[in-house]
């Protein structure tokens, strides 16, 4: 099942069992679980109001083949802005929640960029994300690293990136998609690590900046991931995303969990 077919069903209030190909572990892929409840928080939501910012934080696993429920709350719909939080209980208990807020366009003067795409190297240059150690969620995305940290080498370098995008392209890129393909990577912090290690993302938040309807679905998207610090286990991060005309996507920060 792809993810355009998951991400319909939750548009359409329908139920929808996950299968094996997108587990990472014993739990769903942290990706495809944020893209859920994404979608679910824009069922109903005015269109003109684009999302800004979304929040994600992971409680439990989100186990496959398994029945669950995605329940949305609208916390404040005023004139320019509408907030929603939402959860996903399967067994009656809480797996994941979320907090979406989508803005309408405000008339003006002022328009700040200061993003600069980084310079990578070329698709062509770049070595395919691969490895038997990859959890089964991995075939649904083809992505190339173009920096020097490669995932669980050992190397004391704090950042990785590259190129990415969907096997199967979906119909238009969405808020709901890109978040998905944004999490396909492993954390910046895995480069310091010597062979595979378990990890999880505790919490995440991506801010949007452009228009995500207008990137085309078959382009590859830059991605670069930067380590603020790690200690303990745990990991925080900072990406960017940008698209193939160099516009700034969106920012993601996170914290994870590397175990090892």
């Amino acid at each position: 099942m792809i993810l355009e077919e998951i991400l319909s069903a939750i548009r359409e209030d329908q139920k929808v069992l996950i299968p094996d190909s997108w587990a990472q572990g014993r739990t769903t892929f942290g990706g495809l679980t944020g893209a859920i409840l994404c979608e679910a928080t824009a069922r109903d939501t005015d269109p003109a109001r684009r999302l800004r910012n979304f929040e994600v934080g992971f409680v439990r696993p989100l186990e496959a083949f398994k029945p669950f429920d995605v329940q949305v709350e609208t916390l404040a719909n005023g004139k320019t802005v509408t907030i929603k939080s939402a959860r996903i209980v399967q067994g009656d208990k809480v797996r994941a929640t979320a907090r979406a807020d989508y803005v309408l366009p405000i008339e003006s003067n002022v328009t700040i960029e200061t993003f600069i795409p980084p310079l990578l190297k070329d698709k062509k240059e770049s070595v395919l994300l691969q490895g038997d150690h990859l959890p089964s969620f991995f075939q649904h995305f083809d992505n190339h690293i173009a920096t020097e940290g490669m995932p669980f080498s050992g190397q004391d370098i704090p950042q990785l990136g590259g190129w990415m995008r969907f096997k199967d392209a979906p119909t238009k890129m969405t808020a709901s998609s890109l978040v998905c393909l944004t999490d396909s990577w492993p954390p910046s912090a895995a480069s310091h690590y010597k062979g595979f290690k378990p990890l999880s993302t505790l919490s995440w938040s991506i801010h949007f900046a452009n228009l995500i309807h207008e990137v085309s679905t078959t382009d590859y998207l830059g991605y670069l991931s930067k380590a603020n610090f790690a200690e303990n286990g745990l990991s925080s991060s900072q990406a960017e995303i940008w698209g193939a005309q160099g516009q700034l996507l969106a920012r993601s920060f996170q914290t994870n969990l590397i175990y090892g």
